[in-house]
């Protein structure tokens, strides 16, 4: 679970510095990134009230982050490539796109 915040919390970084090397972030690790986030929402189920209520502060602390740093992607620019690899219909973060993305 440890890896799948750090993966949240990367991308959430890179999107606040405006992808400091621009062109080194392709767009399969923003799907993967967003997989990351799905599978935290996953696993919180797995654990005690207590880290669930500790994690929940983070994770929505950084989820506004990403809020801020993102748009909706209303015209489905990104829709071709953004599929969770649950299988599922994109939905919540899976329909925002970066404001400034890298590629």
């Amino acid at each position: 679970m440890k890896n799948l915040f750090s993966s949240w919390e990367h991308l959430v970084r890179r999107m606040e510095s405006d992808w400091q090397l621009p062109g080194q972030y392709p767009i399969s690790a923003y799907i993967n990134d967003l997989d990351a986030r799905d599978q935290l929402q996953i696993s919180m189920g797995t654990l005690t009230d207590e880290a669930q209520a500790e994690l929940s502060a983070l994770l929505a602390a950084l989820d506004a982050r990403f809020v801020h740093e993102s748009v909706p992607d209303e015209a489905g620019e990104l829709r071709p490539w953004l599929k969770p690899s649950s299988g599922e219909e994109p939905h919540g973060f899976w329909l925002r796109k970066p404001r400034n993305h890298p590629w």
